[in-house]
């Protein structure tokens, strides 16, 4: 039983109350791993743990500590995440002072979010590192008398984007920690950290979700099972992500992969344009929701080997289009599933090596085609 809604990662659970079980609480950790594997959530446990006023192994979730950690309130608890660099700010200043009420009305959203789902990104808006001024404000704090009894807690959520500054000031403060204190930084890049920051930290892998975990979490929010298939493959293990995608229209990756495979398989050139520029338009726009359905395509592909070999329908990823893929897997009985599979994955790799990107999808449409073999409809 956790505070948070967390999933699985049971061996790290396990090792987090043996250290506090055994009174080894290190002075710093780094939980890393993929998106949205847990490593931000785990952390805002192990912090409800170290706090909680009953004598359970678990937080209790009815103590005033627990309750406070629940809202991400409680005094022994700090976080720090990426925000917006003000051009005329002091190094030594508050980090917030130059921000609007608007601006710190919008983080108190974000971070209430993140309360009610640890899996949420704390992203503010603009923000692309982590400041100096943050990390001199933290150690300010963390070396004051802490008001509440418990451990004092400092999670640093996408540790990876400390500015150089900001990760040799914070690397002052493991040199000579507070007491009663420790660290957590979470990371999805762990070779961005400093060498001498990883030397200080007792690392922590945070393995992506399995496909099972993922399923059984989707199918208590009760998001359609001839979705979820998809929803996994295309989030990744990413609960985040995955959660996105519940609360989009997922039916329209459905279609898109559908039109874009009846215009490659009778090579309908007008077509064939449109979705270049509108596949364009969309990477430009979405980096991400591109990536997906350029995924989405690879996995008709896959489907259709698993519907060659007779495999059990529910392992389809896109079930929702099994009559179609089927028809596609009889006119095609030759297709090359792995010329196809490269294909795309190509495409991706080339257009995040900055090639062209109209060039990238014209070169991917082509060899899709050239991958079936005949120009038979669907």
């Amino acid at each position: 039983m956790t505070l948070f809604p967390l999933i699985n990662q049971k061996k790290n659970l396990d090792f987090l109350t043996n250290v506090i079980k055994n009174n080894r609480v290190g002075n710093a950790y780094l939980f890393y791993g993929p998106e949205g594997s847990g490593s931000e959530g785990f952390a805002l446990e192990f912090a409800a743990m170290l706090n909680c006023q009953s004598e359970s192994e678990s937080p209790c979730g009815s103590c005033g500590a627990c309750k406070k950690m629940l809202y991400l309130e409680h005094g022994n608890l700090e976080m720090v995440y990426p925000i917006p660099i003000r051009k005329d700010q002091n190094s030594d200043s508050d980090p917030f002072k130059k921000f609007t009420n608007a601006e710190i009305e919008e983080i108190q959203e974000i971070i209430q979010k993140k309360a009610q789902n640890p899996y949420s990104k704390i992203s503010v808006p603009k923000a692309k590192h982590i400041p100096i001024n943050f990390i001199r404000e933290i150690k300010r704090k963390t070396y004051l008398r802490a008001q509440e009894s418990g451990w004092k807690l400092v999670v640093i959520f996408d540790a990876h984007l400390l500015t150089e500054p900001a990760a040799n000031a914070f690397l002052k403060i493991l040199e000579e920690p507070p007491e009663k204190s420790t660290f957590i930084l979470s990371t999805s890049n762990i070779n961005a950290i400093l060498p001498t920051i990883l030397s200080r930290c007792q690392p922590l892998f945070f393995p992506a979700l399995s496909p099972n975990h993922l399923r059984d979490y989707l199918l208590k929010k009760n998001v359609p099972e001839s979705h979820i298939n998809l929803i996994i493959r295309l989030s990744a293990g990413d609960v985040n992500q995955a959660l996105n995608l519940v609360d989009t229209d997922i039916g329209k990756y459905e279609s898109m992969t559908l039109a874009i495979m009846r215009a490659v398989a009778v090579w309908n050139v007008k077509n064939i344009y449109n979705y270049v520029e509108s596949l364009s338009a969309l990477y430009r726009e979405d980096n991400s929701q591109f990536n997906q359905i350029l995924l989405s395509v690879s996995f008709w592909f896959r489907d259709a080997i698993m519907l060659k070999s007779q495999m059990e329908p529910e392992e389809l990823v896109h079930s929702n289009l099994q009559d179609e893929i089927g028809k596609f897997a009889h006119a095609f009985p030759e297709f090359d599933p792995y010329f196809a599979l490269s294909s795309v994955e190509n495409c991706i790799d080339f257009i995040n090596r900055n090639v062209y990107i109209n060039l990238a999808l014209l070169n991917m449409f082509f060899n899709l085609f050239q991958s079936l073999n005949s120009r038979k409809k669907l």
